[in-house]
């Protein structure tokens, strides 16, 4: 059981948008994503699914080809989410665009939370995002490529604290920021959050950030990348965008990243 944080992909996705937020299309935080009342087929109350629609360059494809959602599927999971939100990638899973809008606080914290699991090897052996924002202001992600495979942590595209984790178990990750510091937390299973990378970022912090959990990836060659028959999945639970960052002791904590702006 391969288990990590994780960010967007490229060959499925669903991403996420704050509700009642001031600016137009955009919703406000707090924001719920945990799966625990959710279906397939009410998935979009949370998520926006474009990207499951957009197939192979068409409008014609099907959440329900690429999700499915398990309840009970962690007793004991972080943040009162007891069920379990999975996403598969496959060769026809590719998507031409994609679009989510959450409206963060411009004057305290945005604390993005999510745990993910994989529990089988990858059959893809590429580079993928899990969980992370459009802007690129934080990813979370999985080289699949290396052996073993590498869960990483980057700010801004470049690489910070990479590691090699064991992907047998639940991988639970957060970030806090003040005045664009991010604070990123790595917990796996059902272990307390530990600090693992602190980072100062120039300039100011962005307020409107498209967040996407699912797999992402690229190809180098100008084509699409080649994929196996068999869809490679990805399993998500304890997702939530919120106004206050966890306690960083607080056990079976799940991936979060929180990013926090002074006034």
């Amino acid at each position: 059981m391969q288990i990590f944080s994780a960010i967007l992909g490229l060959v499925a996705l669903t991403s996420s948008t704050l509700v009642d937020a001031a600016s137009p299309g955009y919703r406000s935080l707090p924001w719920d994503g945990r799966t625990f009342n959710l279906t397939v087929d009410t998935i979009n109350d949370k998520y926006l699914t474009p990207i499951l629609m957009q197939r192979n360059g068409g409008q014609d494809g099907n959440p329900v080809d690429y999700v499915s959602v398990q309840y009970q599927a962690r007793p004991f999971g972080y943040n009162g989410d007891s069920g379990q939100l999975s996403i598969g990638v496959d060769a026809n899973a590719i998507y031409s665009t994609d679009k989510d809008n959450i409206e963060g606080a411009s004057d305290g914290t945005t604390f993005f939370r999510a745990s993910a699991m994989k529990a089988e090897a990858f059959l893809n052996a590429y580079d993928w995002r899990l969980i992370f924002l459009g802007s690129d202001l934080f990813r979370i992600g999985v080289d699949a490529s290396a052996n073993p495979p590498i869960v990483y942590y980057r700010i801004n595209g470049n690489e910070r604290g990479q590691v090699v984790d064991r992907l047998r178990t639940w991988h639970l990750k957060s970030a806090g920021g003040n005045n664009m510091v991010l604070e990123f937390y790595t917990s796996t299973g059902q272990d307390e959050l530990a600090l693992n990378v602190t980072s100062e970022l120039p300039g100011q912090l962005r307020v409107l950030h498209d967040f996407h959990i699912g797999l992402f990836t690229q190809s180098s060659v100008g084509s699409a990348p080649a994929m196996n028959a068999q869809q490679d999945v990805v399993s998500f639970s304890g997702v939530s965008v919120e106004a206050t960052a966890i306690d960083a002791g607080a056990p079976t904590p799940a991936p979060s990243m929180a990013v926090t702006s002074a006034s």
